[in-house]
């Protein structure tokens, strides 16, 4: 597991990215995230662990790779102000064929603290 989220970490790092997309929302309710339909962000949890390798976790973040080794799931502890959140980060091509980051956040918690959480994710993908 932990071969499979180095290896992931180094292609993201080393890949010659052009750009970042993230799709934000501040939503309750049924969603699809990376092929995954989730009933809210407490049932993604439950389907990710249940499928995905856990990498190490932070204080804040729980965090898991897909067998892909770019997938990234992270989703936020009891501790944080935007809990319960989800993202989902992976890399895609764009049309003219450049990689780029592409990330989809969900977040149930006071809309001031998930766009902050949003916000700091985008930066982490410039």
């Amino acid at each position: 597991m932990k071969a499979v989220f180095v290896t992931g970490a180094m292609l993201i790092a080393s890949a010659d990215i052009s750009g970042a997309e993230t799709v934000y929302r501040y939503e309750h309710g049924p969603s699809t995230m990376c092929d995954i339909r989730g009933a809210d962000t407490v049932d993604f949890l439950r389907q990710v662990r249940a499928s995905l390798h856990q990498a190490p976790a932070s204080d804040r973040f729980e965090v898991f790779v897909a067998d892909d080794g770019v997938t990234q799931w992270v989703f936020t502890k009891p501790s944080e102000k935007a809990y319960p959140a989800v993202t989902c980060r992976w890399l895609d091509k764009d049309s003219q064929g450049h990689w780029i980051i592409k990330r989809k956040i969900r977040c149930e918690a006071d809309r001031a603290a998930c766009d902050r959480l949003a916000g700091e994710f985008a930066s982490l993908d410039d």
